[in-house]
């Protein structure tokens, strides 16, 4: 390993060493609003020995009352002993995931060191790291998993390994992706299959195309007997999905916003969609740019195709917030980039650096977030003063079951204080009939005494709703309490969409219903 100054694995070393330190010093990165729904089921396990997730419980009655089964379960298969281990605090699962996040990051870098082209100094590359500033899903194991699985098509492509162990452990490693994380896995499942494919086409070696057939049929073959041999596990995944966007928005155009978070998020992918034309136009030159090793430019074609195809479903059908899934691929195909630029661009490869370099930035801007105006908010409401406010403030609500909407960071300490109805604040009501006023309608519908949420929680979406109610007086009497000592970014509307969700300090809205 080079871990000099402009080797990526001194630039792997800093990108830890950061993390670390913000999660050590200042509790971050924040588990965002879905964490707990994806955690709560082993922590209640852990608990009471009953394996569901109860502040699910109003929209996903299957998961929440009888079988955690919205999500496939090889996340929980790994945060289960990991909390047995280190206990079910929300401190606890963000270890877990900054070690999925350490590992990730090492495959990634490991694969640009072996596979591309020595001498490219791919250190720049590995900056785009400090893009990963949200780590609380299972797709961070899935990440692991499908970075495995490619290492391996390298591997099989560079005809390194010839043994059938290398085409079985691809198999399994993109089946555990997909039991891990769908969307994730059959992305990585689409990168390792373009490749192999090109593989294919110039070496014909039957073996480069197997696995992938294989892990598909076996994907079928155990999906459709999950559904066959246990129907409640299939009824509770089938009763998540059809609160997806895919379902709940259908086919659309895309959003502003979401196109802001494209550029913002992934924009090496914008810069390779730039200079297509340049390598098209050269690709006579293969063998060429590919340095006496093709395996790294297939994979390379397998990112760009495969992870444009996502993107642009992420932008239609999906999510936006799904962009964040190419991120790993982001570093390598940068590293791509940085070693076609001679090829492509002789002489001129500086002038790509000095974008790339705006990349990074771009990229970083709410690293740079966490890292300063975080560390201030930290200062003055730290994760233990806000573990104390959280006692204090659902205390009353341990013997009773008066419900509480509580965002998804604070429901690892209501489970802990044995809060009697903690609700999940993203799924108090049906998002599969999201019209007007559901929000609303649903809040006088349930009558929680409080709302205890973070920042982003409240600002995003709980503000106009409260602004809403102090209108009916007549209806309920409403008391906002802000903890937060430093302003937050997710307070001022400018900002909130930049730098966001990086203060622990709860808002508390006391609720009394007429």
């Amino acid at each position: 390993m080079n871990f000099n100054a402009r080797g990526p694995y001194f630039i792997l070393g800093i990108v830890l060493l950061w993390r670390v330190s913000l999660l050590v010093f200042t509790a971050q990165p924040i588990p965002a609003n879905d964490a707990f729904g994806y955690d709560g089921a082993v922590v209640h396990y852990l608990q009471t020995g009953h394996y569901f997730n109860p502040p699910l419980a109003l929209v996903f009655p299957i998961s929440g009352q009888q079988v955690f089964s919205m999500y496939p379960p090889g996340y929980q298969a790994v945060l289960l002993p990991w909390m047995e281990t280190f206990g079910t605090s929300v401190i606890s699962a963000m270890a877990l995931h900054l070690v999925l996040f350490a590992l990730a990051a090492w495959l990634t870098v490991v694969m640009v060191q072996k596979y591309f082209p020595s001498g490219g100094g791919y250190a720049l590359a590995a900056w785009l790291l400090f893009g990963f500033t949200f780590g609380d899903r299972p797709e961070d194991l899935a990440y692991v998993f499908g970075l495995a699985s490619l290492w391996l098509v390298l591997r099989q492509i560079s005809n390194i390994n010839k043994s059938g162990a290398n085409a079985g452990g691809i198999v399994v490693l993109l089946l555990l992706t997909l039991y891990t994380s769908p969307i994730p896995g059959a992305y990585f499942f689409g990168v390792g299959f373009l490749a192999s494919g090109m593989a294919w086409c110039r070496q014909r070696r039957a073996v480069l195309i197997i696995p992938f057939v294989v892990a598909a049929a076996a994907f079928v073959f155990i999906t459709w007997l999950i559904a066959w041999k246990e129907p409640l596990w299939w009824a509770g995944f089938m009763e998540s999905s059809r609160q997806q966007s895919v379902v709940t928005s259908g086919l659309h155009a895309p959003h502003l916003l979401d196109l802001m978070k494209l550029v913002r998020t992934v924009p090496v992918f914008l810069l390779a969609l730039l200079m297509l034309p340049w390598i098209v136009a050269r690709r006579r030159n293969l063998r060429e740019f590919a340095g006496g090793n093709e395996a790294w430019f297939y994979l390379l074609a397998g990112i760009m195709v495969a992870g444009w195809g996502l993107l642009l479903a992420d932008l239609t059908l999906l999510a936006a917030n799904y962009v964040t899934y190419v991120l790993f691929t982001q570093v390598m195909l940068a590293a791509g980039l940085i070693a076609l630029a001679p090829k492509i661009f002789p002489g001129r490869e500086k002038r790509l650096r000095c974008v790339l370099v705006f990349c990074v930035v771009l990229v970083s801007v709410r690293a740079i977030g966490m890292t300063t105006w975080g560390a201030a908010c930290a200062v003055k409401n730290s994760y233990w003063r806000t573990q104390e406010t959280l006692h204090s403030e659902l205390q009353p609500f341990t013997k009773t079951n008066t419900p509480v909407l509580v965002s998804s960071a604070y429901l690892y300490s209501a489970a802990e204080f044995k809060v009697g109805n903690a609700i999940d604040c993203g799924w108090y009501f049906d998002h599969a009939h999201w019209m007007n006023n559901a929000e609303m309608n649903a809040l006088i519908r349930l009558k929680p005494a409080k709302l205890v949420v973070t920042q982003f929680d409240y600002y995003r979406s709980f503000a106009p709703l409260v602004e809403e109610l102090r209108a009916r007086p007549e209806l309920v009497a409403v008391t906002v309490r802000d903890q937060a000592a430093v302003p937050t970014p997710d307070s001022i509307p400018p900002l909130r969409r930049v730098v966001q969700h990086i203060s622990w300090a709860p808002v508390i809205v006391d609720l009394d219903w007429k």
